[in-house]
C-alpha cells in the first residue's frame, strides 16, 4: 500500500486528487496540507511513501519545502504537481530532489502512474517534460558525451555500483566517481537515476 500526502493551497485541487484516488486499491491518502508548515509537520507524523507537492505555496518556496521534506524523511519520494512548466522550473525541482514533475490538467491516470513509479524508487517524467529537458540538453551541446562516459552510463543503466564499474572497466573507483559527476553535469541532472532516465529518452543507453 502506497501512503500518500497531498499538498496544495487550493482545497478543490486536494479534493479532486483524493476523489480520483479513492477507489485505487494500492494507494491511500494519509494526509492533506495547504501550507508548507502543515506539510512538513504532517510528513514527520504520517511518514508517507509519496508526497504530491504543489510548489506554489503561500508561506514558503516550494523548492525549500521539497528539500526540507527529504531531510525530515529521506525515504520520501516526491511528485511535483504544478501548473507551471519551463526548463528552469523543471530542472530546479529535479535538483531539489523531485522524483517526478507533473502538470495540472494531466489525466489522473498519468498522475497515478507517476505515484506508483516513484514509490518503486524510479523517476517518472511525462513525455512533454522529457521533451523540455532533451531540448535544453541538445541546445547546449551536452549530448557529446565521451566514449568512456557512454560506457559508464550504460553500466549505470544496468544497475552497477561505482566499484563494480571500476572492476569491469579496469579503472579506479574514484575515477568512476569523477566520470559520473561529469555525466550528471552534462545531462543537467542531479542523480544517477535521473541520468539514466534522460539517457534512455535520448537513446544513449
Amino acid at each position: 500500500m502506497i501512503r500518500l500526502v497531498l499538498v496544495d493551497d487550493h482545497p478543490i485541487v486536494l479534493d479532486g486528487i483524493a476523489l480520483n484516488l479513492e477507489d485505487v486499491e494500492d494507494v491511500v491518502v494519509v494526509g492533506r496540507a495547504s501550507s508548507a508548515s502543515e506539510a512538513l509537520s504532517l510528513i514527520g507524523h504520517a511518514k508517507p511513501d509519496v508526497l504530491v507537492l504543489d510548489l506554489e505555496l503561500p508561506d514558503r518556496n516550494g523548492g525549500e519545502v521539497l528539500r526540507d521534506a527529504k531531510r525530515i524523511l529521506p525515504s520520501l519520494h516526491v511528485v511535483v504537481f504544478t501548473a507551471y512548466s519551463g526548463r528552469e522550473r523543471v530542472c530546479a525541482a529535479l535538483e531539489s530532489g523531485a522524483d517526478s514533475y507533473i502538470l495540472k490538467g494531466t489525466p489522473s491516470s498519468e498522475l497515478l502512474e507517476a505515484i506508483r513509479t516513484v514509490a518503486q524508487g524510479r523517476p517518472y517524467l511525462p513525455a512533454a517534460i522529457s521533451s523540455e529537458l532533451i531540448g535544453a540538453f541538445r541546445e547546449s551541446g551536452r549530448e557529446r558525451l565521451t566514449e568512456r562516459e557512454r560506457e559508464i552510463l550504460r553500466l549505470l543503466a544496468e544497475g552497477f555500483a561505482n566499484k563494480e564499474i571500476g572492476v569491469r572497466l579496469n579503472i579506479a573507483e574514484r575515477t568512476v566517481k569523477f566520470h559520473v559527476s561529469g555525466i550528471l553535469a552534462r545531462l543537467g541532472v542531479s542523480n544517477r537515476a535521473h541520468a539514466v532516465a534522460v539517457a534512455q529518452k535520448l537513446g544513449l543507453v
